[in-house]
């Protein structure tokens, strides 16, 4: 029986200690091992519980790339579906489109998450399109 995967994203698990700021940056590249050019791209970070879909933390590059393309998205316009949004953070995500680099930045207040495991995914969207790119783990550690 063949098989056909569109899942393109990666699962890979990220340990942070609560309270800590956090800067975090990922390359992004393309099957030729390129940069990924994130141009155009909204780039979203949401952390929820391992119980529930509720989002605890949803970080975006929102406010510039809406600036950038003239558009007036909002957190919601994304996650439609979410009932319960904690903190949102539409500046928390700075995008280098050229380099295909992004850099999630959190304040130890913003982690004071109780320690434990939660899980996150990373989505790209443009136009019409959402693509998971990276999925797992997010624990917090005391």
């Amino acid at each position: 029986m063949a098989t056909i995967n569109t899942d393109i994203s990666q699962k890979v698990d990220i340990i942070i200690k609560a309270n800590d700021t956090l800067s975090l940056t990922l390359d992004i590249k393309d099957s030729s091992n390129a940069a990924f050019s994130l141009s155009e791209y909204y780039v979203f970070f949401n952390i929820y519980g391992t119980e529930s879909d509720d989002t605890l933390i949803g970080a975006s590059n929102l406010t510039a790339r809406n600036t950038e393309l003239s558009l007036s998205l909002t957190q919601s316009d994304y996650f439609d579906i979410i009932t319960n949004f904690t903190l949102s953070l539409p500046d928390a995500i700075l995008v280098d489109d050229a380099l295909g680099k992004f850099t999630l930045s959190l304040s130890s207040g913003q982690t004071s998450l109780t320690p434990g495991s939660y899980k996150y995914k990373v989505k790209l969207k443009k136009d019409a399109t959402i693509k998971t790119w990276m999925h797992g783990k997010f624990k917090v550690n005391e």
